[in-house]
């Protein structure tokens, strides 16, 4: 794992389809066949976020980065129990958190 730099989206242009897919795809790896809702907005520092709420679980915020080319729909606070496997990028990227809590790429 090697850690990245990422940065917060503030312009969505258009993206709202693919984080929206990243999102349920994230929750499809872990819980399969439960329905998702995804709502965007801003978060405090201008940043665009995504509450998403599965079937009978609390909602879970995700914030919208982009690392290079790759944007990531990255769960805030990242929960324990995706560790393991981290969440997949836009480009086919998947990416975790380190031990300091910054985001790796797992290679």
């Amino acid at each position: 794992m090697r850690v990245v730099e990422a940065t917060e989206v503030t312009e969505l242009a258009g993206e709202q389809t693919l984080l929206r897919q990243l999102v349920v795809a994230a929750f499809a790896e872990r819980l399969p066949g439960i329905g998702v809702t995804c709502e965007f907005h801003r978060g405090w520092n201008g940043g665009w976020r995504v509450r998403a709420t599965a079937e009978g679980r609390p909602a879970l915020e995700f914030a919208v980065v982009r690392v290079g080319e790759e944007v990531i729909a990255w769960p805030v606070p990242f929960p324990a129990g995706w560790r393991s496997r981290g969440v997949g990028g836009s480009c086919g990227g998947r990416y975790g958190i380190s031990e300091d809590g910054e985001i790796t790429m797992i290679v």
